[in-house]
């Protein structure tokens, strides 16, 4: 491999300061590749974000003290079921929030120290 070869691979190397793959001609074998080198790098990154027990007290903070349908709140807070349904166990051992309504259509209300744990835990 030439030096321009790899310098102009290295320029294009999928990396947080990357631009992305580099814009060429539509019918470029060689702008496939890249694009395709691209999206597998981006799928190989690991996601930022996800949930956490923390922002499912966010979510029922911001629902203005009002119980939020577990569905709803899943979807909320980006968590995978298995994840959320742990999260809940321990928010309610905790104590900070209950579930109400009939099995099948619950919904997640903060008790008092959920209220108190969730102004702490936003940001400044």
């Amino acid at each position: 491999m030439a030096l321009n070869e790899w310098l102009r691979d290295l320029e294009y190397a999928p990396g947080p300061y990357s631009p992305g793959p580099r814009q060429s001609k539509a019918d470029s074998f060689t702008a496939y590749l890249e694009a395709k080198h691209w999206e597998r790098a981006k799928k190989a990154a690991p996601a930022v974000g996800g949930g956490t027990a923390l922002s499912i007290l966010a979510v029922l903070a911001g629902n203005g003290g009002q119980p939020k349908p577990l569905p709803d709140l899943q979807a909320a807070s980006d968590m995978s079921f298995s994840a959320f349904a742990e999260a809940i166990k321990r928010l309610q051992e905790m104590g900070y929030l209950t579930l109400i309504g009939p099995p099948g259509s619950e919904a997640a209300e903060l008790t008092k120290l959920g209220v108190e744990v969730a102004a702490l835990a936003q940001p400044a």
